[in-house]
């Protein structure tokens, strides 16, 4: 994975990654949407990006505030703070 692109909110930057869609496909894009504790580089975010990849197929992923290349510490977040952030992954 090359470097995230960031994205600066009040408060934040949130980091992540987007695959555009390549060619024809009539695949639905996927948005990966990590667990608790974990981030954009794990085992599952990367073997989805790479099986989107080999399909054609347009591919989002993000680290919440306090995870992996976020701003802010993982113990000052919560749940309504990390919806929040996916909302605005989604938006921008």
């Amino acid at each position: 994975m090359t470097g995230p692109d960031l994205l600066e909110l009040p408060g934040r930057t949130l980091a992540y990654q987007r695959q555009a869609a390549k060619g024809s496909t009539d695949l639905s894009g996927v948005v990966f949407l990590s667990g608790f504790g974990s981030d954009m580089t794990g085992s599952k975010a990367e073997y989805l990006a790479t099986d989107c990849a080999r399909r054609g197929q347009a591919y989002l992923r993000f680290d919440y505030r306090g995870h992996g290349q976020s701003s802010g510490k993982f113990i000052d977040g919560c749940i309504g703070d990390w919806f929040a952030d996916a909302l605005a992954v989604f938006d921008n």
